[in-house]
């Protein structure tokens, strides 16, 4: 059976509160195999990663700077534009973005789509017909169970 909970001090991580998935040891797991995960290297207010999601921070995170975990893109019309993320990403990963202009409500904006989604980047296509700010946050899918 494998270790699956710790609290205290990872080689991999630091100190912390780890939780596994089933049938992965919390020691030696990559960060994706991870359910729960209080410290991913990151300092500051209250950052963790928990759940069937853990965002994937665009910078920061080292020593005494907090992570930054969107970034914004401004995207002209039919372009595309390619948003960068850290390259601790899983091989499961989703991209989730929002556009000022749909949140106001216009309806004849268009949509945007996402596509060659890789280890530290993906490509961001812009299908309307004006140019718009898109924000952009990567999670890593932890647990297939997420997939509904």
């Amino acid at each position: 059976m494998a270790n699956r909970v710790l609290a205290g001090n990872r080689s991999t991580g630091g100190f912390g509160i780890y939780v596994s998935r089933p049938g992965h040891n919390v020691l030696t797991a990559a960060s994706d195999k991870l359910m729960l995960n209080t410290n991913s290297g990151e300092t500051g207010s209250s950052f963790f990663s928990a759940g069937h999601f853990q965002v994937v921070p665009v910078s920061g995170g080292v020593g005494a700077t907090a992570p930054v975990t969107f970034s914004s893109a401004t995207v002209s019309a039919g372009a595309t534009a390619t948003p960068t993320y850290q390259s601790i990403a899983s091989t499961r990963i989703m991209v989730w973005g929002i556009s000022d202009s749909l949140a106001s409500g216009n309806t004849n904006a268009g949509s945007y789509t996402y596509s060659s989604l890789g280890a530290s980047s993906a490509t961001l296509t812009n299908n309307a017909g004006q140019s718009r700010v898109i924000k952009n946050v990567t999670f890593n899918l932890l647990s297939t169970s997420a997939l509904f």
